[in-house]
């Protein structure tokens, strides 16, 4: 009985190659599988960096709007325009004094509304009642004409 045993056992060399292959393909698995997670890490490294980039640029934009609103102050305020008025030629007038003022004639307005040179407007206000037209109606007017109620007998 021992022939037919050892009838069906792999010859030596086929079990070292058997194992050999084993060992290469759990290497080639472990191999791949590492060069997936490098692979992985380098994109995510490439993508930190454009962050960072773009974080950076983003901090640089802010600082450049920050100071355009800080001169576009500096030049709108009072005293800085006031001062370019007065190097274009304007000069400043006494708002009180009537003879200083020029008054431009416009086709089409009717001056009615002013009463002198202060522009205090003489508006005569026109009563606005608080409630909608669309609520000043009761609910059983709105009832009636809305809704018919049909009786039993008239179907």
């Amino acid at each position: 009985m021992k022939t037919s045993q050892s009838a069906y056992r792999l010859a030596p060399w086929r079990k070292q190659i058997q194992n050999i292959l084993n060992v290469l393909i759990a290497l080639i698995f472990i191999a791949s599988i590492t060069m997936i997670y490098l692979y992985c890490s380098a994109q995510m490294t490439k993508m930190k960096l454009e962050i960072q980039v773009l974080h950076d640029e983003r901090s640089s934009l802010t600082r450049m709007i920050a100071d355009n609103l800080t001169q576009e102050g500096q030049i709108t305020s009072f005293f800085e325009m006031e001062k370019r008025a007065r190097q274009a030629g304007y000069i400043p007038i006494d708002m009180y004094d009537e003879e200083v003022y020029t008054y431009l004639p416009v086709a089409g307005f009717q001056d009615e509304s002013f009463s002198s040179l202060n522009g205090v407007s003489q508006i005569n206000s026109i009563p606005v009642s608080i409630v909608k037209p669309e609520y000043t109606e009761s609910l059983q007017r709105w009832l009636k004409e809305n809704v018919s109620i049909k009786k039993s007998g008239d179907q």
